[in-house]
């Protein structure tokens, strides 16, 4: 398997990078900066967007279509990825979103400027709850 760097990893979590990851597997077509088309199965992604496919069928500007084994796509060649119909794209990055799950906060000491916000942020939240009950009880 391929180490991943953190930044991939951000990047993967944190933007549309993370769809051609989803579609791993999947025969997708992707329309290039250059006015072509590439239609493949994607292999692997990255989380740059570099896209490895495989089974894939280069289409040029004139309509030609050249078979290739292997293609590799580099993120700054893509236009855009059409998406299958078939595939219900909210639902599989909510399932993604859900495997990464949230890190435990590490238990840090807050500095006095932070003490001092949480200290006001508490206050504030506790003069709004205070008024809603006073709006409540009229």
């Amino acid at each position: 398997m391929e180490t991943v760097s953190a930044k991939e990893k951000y990047l993967i979590c944190n933007s549309l990078a993370c769809i051609p990851t989803l579609l791993e597997g999947q025969s997708i077509l992707i329309d290039l900066r250059n006015e072509t088309s590439v239609a493949g199965r994607i292999l692997n992604a990255d989380g740059f967007m570099n896209i490895h496919l495989y089974e894939a069928v280069f289409i040029d500007r004139h309509g030609l279509q050249y078979e290739f084994d292997e293609f590799i796509v580099k993120n700054r060649c893509i236009r855009q990825i059409q998406i299958p119909k078939e595939i219900n794209i909210a639902n599989e990055l909510d399932k993604m979103m859900s495997k990464v799950g949230k890190r435990e906060p590490r238990n840090q000491k807050r500095n006095l400027k932070e003490k001092r916000a949480k200290d006001r942020h508490d206050e504030i939240v506790n003069e709004i709850a205070q008024q809603q009950n006073k709006d409540a009880a009229k």
